[in-house]
């Protein structure tokens, strides 16, 4: 089984139809239901209670847990002037301490079944964007989690992979601001990002892409 969060839209739900096509099981982790054929365990991910009932749940299954996408992810822009403690508690709660804890908790059947990790990053955490201090640092310290991960995996099957693209359409501005992308055409797709993500755990186990950069570019 394939266990993804946010696949209530954009690239997780993007990736949860590509698996379900290969005829894999997925289990998605968000608050709304996705109707793309997978099974789903309601879970707000900021709530620490949901997410240890949905660990309790996906380690009591006997199917092994084939890999762990953490891409549930939120925007968030704010002048260095004017940091808020409310907004990067909301962004480092969602792109740092979820995935954290998540992992955490299945770190005995991601080892017992040697699951991959994939831990969806960004470009903005390998460089800096105005007004995204809060937004872009979450990114780096996911990338950091990746690295350490790969640490304590080194000696067993588990890859870890730390996948960041650069801007592709989905809901995570809107969401932010209200706005659509004003423009959408220049954009990367969520489905050929997920197609990417999918190629990379589809390599033999011997071979991890431990970082990946997707860069958008402009035509």
């Amino acid at each position: 089984m394939i266990v993804i969060t946010g696949t209530s839209s954009g690239l997780g739900k993007e990736l949860a139809k590509l698996f379900v096509a290969d005829g894999k099981r997925v289990i998605g982790l968000s608050r709304k239901v996705n109707n793309e054929n997978i099974e789903h365990i309601q879970t707000d991910l900021l709530d620490e209670a949901s997410t240890a009932s949905a660990v309790k749940k996906i380690s009591a299954d006997k199917e092994p847990l084939e890999a762990l996408i953490n891409c549930a992810g939120v925007y968030g822009e704010e002048p260095i002037e004017q940091l808020s403690a409310i907004e990067i508690e909301r962004i480092y709660k969602t792109n740092v301490f979820a995935p954290m804890l998540l992992t955490s908790g299945l770190m005995k059947k991601i080892k017992a079944d040697g699951g991959d990790i994939v831990n969806v990053a960004s470009t903005v955490g390998t460089k800096a964007y105005v007004d995204q201090a809060s937004y872009g640092g979450s990114k780096w310290a996911l990338r950091g989690f990746s690295q350490n991960l790969q640490l304590e995996l080194k000696n067993t099957p588990c890859r870890v992979v730390s996948f960041c693209p650069g801007g592709f359409s989905s809901s995570l501005v809107k969401n932010f601001s209200g706005q659509e992308i004003a423009d959408s055409k220049n954009w990367m797709s969520a489905k050929d990002v997920a197609t990417c993500l999918k190629q990379l755990l589809e390599l033999p186990k011997n071979m991890e892409v431990s970082e990946i950069l997707i860069n958008r570019k402009q035509l």
